[in-house]
């Protein structure tokens, strides 16, 4: 079980779309893993992200991921 910054967080890596198999695809989830940490999703058709140092809910620093 992965540990959160805060419930929102939490919210919105944990949200699976019952329309959306791929997270990048759905509209509702703003935040994506990846290998050297976290990132907003970018919307625009592919699984771009902008990667992000801060949680944009609580602020407090994220750890960088393996």
């Amino acid at each position: 079980m992965a540990d959160y910054c805060c419930d929102q967080m939490q919210e919105d890596l944990e949200r699976r779309c019952a329309v959306h198999e791929d997270r990048s695809d759905c509209p509702d989830a703003f935040i994506g893993r990846a290998s050297g940490g976290y990132g907003l999703l970018i919307h625009d058709g592919g699984s771009s992200m902008i990667a992000i140092s801060f949680c944009p809910w609580c602020g407090t620093r994220l750890p960088e991921r393996d």
